[in-house]
């Protein structure tokens, strides 16, 4: 009986119920967003990195273009002239010389895209507005890099009009335009590049206007006011 007894009147244990309590939830939550911001403020230095990253493959790309031109295109001079007259007249004769570097469909309703490169107006490997914009139509991929070519800081002193730049325009100058006055193998001459956005109303003669502004010529004051996206010295030989 006395067994019986404490079979019967023993409780039963009650079961303990599973879950989160609301504290741990509270505290899971608060752990999950402080991951989450602290990934979030790592994610803007990533992308800086990589945006600069592409810049400067980009930049490379241009620099390596232009200089690939400007060494070994044969369309460059033009006639009864080498490439070394024919490329120091055009910077010399305005006192710098521009050069369009961009990437081209083949045609208004084509996907086939070429690079495109030439200088803008003279020598006899050109780019001219019609092939960036045809009416309403953008033919250039992409941006336009506007390379200027002007004498270098490191041309001889005899042969510059000023050893240190001109306060208007930034950039140093030839004493004489005339080809037979220069005597040196070679001449060096600064580029700097400038990256523009094409549009139907593009013209290799204006710069970019901000909106409500009127486009000012691509004069060397005018680009003095520009930041470059980057400047570096090349030079070509006789």
């Amino acid at each position: 009986m006395h067994s019986q007894h404490n079979a019967l009147f023993t409780p039963h244990r009650t079961r303990r119920q599973t879950g989160f309590s609301l504290i741990e939830v509270v505290l899971a939550i608060g752990i999950f967003l402080v991951t989450v911001l602290a990934l979030v403020g790592l994610l803007g230095p990533t992308l800086q990195s990589v945006d600069e990253v592409e810049k400067t493959d980009e930049v490379a790309s241009v620099v390596n273009t232009v200089n690939a031109f400007l060494q070994n295109s044969p369309e460059i001079a033009n006639a009864d002239e080498s490439k070394f007259e024919t490329i120091f007249n055009a910077v010399a004769g305005d006192g710098y010389a521009t050069i369009f570097v961009f990437r081209k469909y083949a045609s208004a309703n084509s996907d086939d895209v070429s690079l495109k490169i030439g200088f803008f107006g003279e020598t006899s490997a050109t780019v001219d507005n019609s092939d960036i914009t045809t009416g309403s139509t953008v033919l250039a991929a992409g941006p336009i890099y506007r390379v200027v070519l002007t004498p270098s800081s490191v041309t001889p002193d005899t042969y510059l009009s000023s050893t240190v730049r001109d306060s208007d325009t930034g950039v140093y100058s030839l004493q004489s335009a005339n080809i037979d006055n220069y005597l040196e193998g070679y001449f060096a001459m600064e580029v700097r590049i400038y990256v523009e956005n094409a549009s139907p109303t593009f013209d290799g003669a204006k710069l970019p206007a901000n909106p409500g502004e009127t486009a000012e010529d691509a004069s060397l004051s005018a680009l003095n006011d520009k930041q470059p996206l980057f400047t570096y010295n090349t030079a070509i030989v006789r």
